[in-house]
């Protein structure tokens, strides 16, 4: 008996976070660089990052679980503090985020490959 299965679907909503998170690294880079961007809009688009990983941690979808939650809030947070120097850490004294992020997201994994639960321990 053949197993016949529609092929899987592309994950569209990862095209678009990537795509979105090249366009907010490309535009820190151009603030970085000296460029002058109009600096009225793109200042609310470093919170994107922020809004959209919170909502994937309260609220996880197929789009995006707690995990990539975790990581994206981390990254909006890293912008934020990379652009407006929080805390005075800058760019180079908020990496440790990134840890904080690894750590949660081991703690909120979870894992599909374990026995469904048949009251044996």
């Amino acid at each position: 008996m053949n197993d016949v299965s529609a092929p899987p679907r592309p994950r569209r909503s990862r095209l678009v976070v990537g795509i979105f998170l090249l366009v907010v690294g490309g535009l820190l880079l151009a603030v970085n660089l000296g460029y002058g961007l109009p600096a009225g809009w793109w200042q609310y688009l470093l919170w994107a990052p922020v809004a959209i990983g919170a909502m994937g941690v309260i609220v996880p979808s197929r789009h995006m679980d707690r995990v990539g939650g975790v990581w994206m809030l981390a990254t909006g947070l890293y912008f934020l503090i990379g652009v407006y120097n929080w805390w005075g850490l800058g760019w180079s004294g908020a990496w440790p985020i990134f840890v904080i992020a690894a750590g949660l997201g081991f703690i909120l994994h979870r894992h599909h490959d374990q026995p469904s639960g048949n009251g044996v321990s």
